[in-house]
């Protein structure tokens, strides 16, 4: 997952609407998509999937949440919020294929969840968030510390724009993930190539000391 882009649905667009925004994010340069739809069932999530694939890879889309639509259509992995299957649990289900992420908020949630063998973590909000409103941003000073302590690789999401992706990776992300500044843009293929670019053509970190 080095200087990867991912990309999370809004759950505020329709399946028609995602499609062209996939589309669009897909030939942008976005690495993973992930369906994160909380309002929609099981079956609703599995023809998301279904769909979507036809413009996405498959093997890089990850199902927010429900383990078993992950499993039912043979995506990527799963990505685990804080009322989902515990990360050790679903790992005892899921082929060592699979990528089993979550969401932390904190040094000691992030080494909890590397000790539960996630493959990945997604911290923030890092910057201020229209979907966080009123929230404040966590900034980068924590990130730093939780990137120097896991060995497994740190996402980092909220407020995230291209002018913001060199401070992120110095401070040991391994990359970034993103929704309306993809999916709410006007042109959703040119912002996923700013991004792509910002990730690429950023000096590389220092090492952790």
């Amino acid at each position: 997952m080095e200087r990867s882009l991912h990309l999370i649905t809004s759950g505020r667009q329709t399946l028609a609407e995602t499609l062209q925004v996939a589309a669009a994010a897909a030939r942008g340069g976005v690495d993973y998509l992930h369906i994160r739809e909380k309002q929609r069932s099981a079956r609703e999530l599995l023809e998301w999937v279904e769909a979507l694939s036809q413009v996405f890879p498959r093997e890089r889309i990850l199902v927010n949440d429900r383990l078993d639509v992950a499993l039912a259509a043979s995506c990527a992995g799963v990505h685990l919020a804080y009322h989902s299957l515990p990360p050790q649990l679903a790992k005892k289900l899921l082929a060592p294929q699979y990528l089993l992420g979550q969401s932390v908020h904190s040094l000691a949630e992030a080494e909890q969840a590397e000790r539960a063998g996630v493959s990945y973590v997604l911290y923030g909000h890092v910057y201020e968030s229209g979907s966080k409103p009123g929230l404040a941003p966590r900034g980068t000073q924590e990130l730093r510390q939780i990137a120097k302590r896991l060995r497994i690789p740190l996402i980092a999401i909220g407020g995230i724009k291209p002018e913001h992706v060199p401070e992120l990776l110095a401070a040991g992300c391994a990359g970034i993930a993103v929704l309306s500044g993809i999916a709410a843009a006007a042109d959703p293929q040119a912002a996923a190539r700013a991004y792509r670019h910002a990730l690429d053509s950023a000096p590389a970190a220092a090492p952790q000391e």
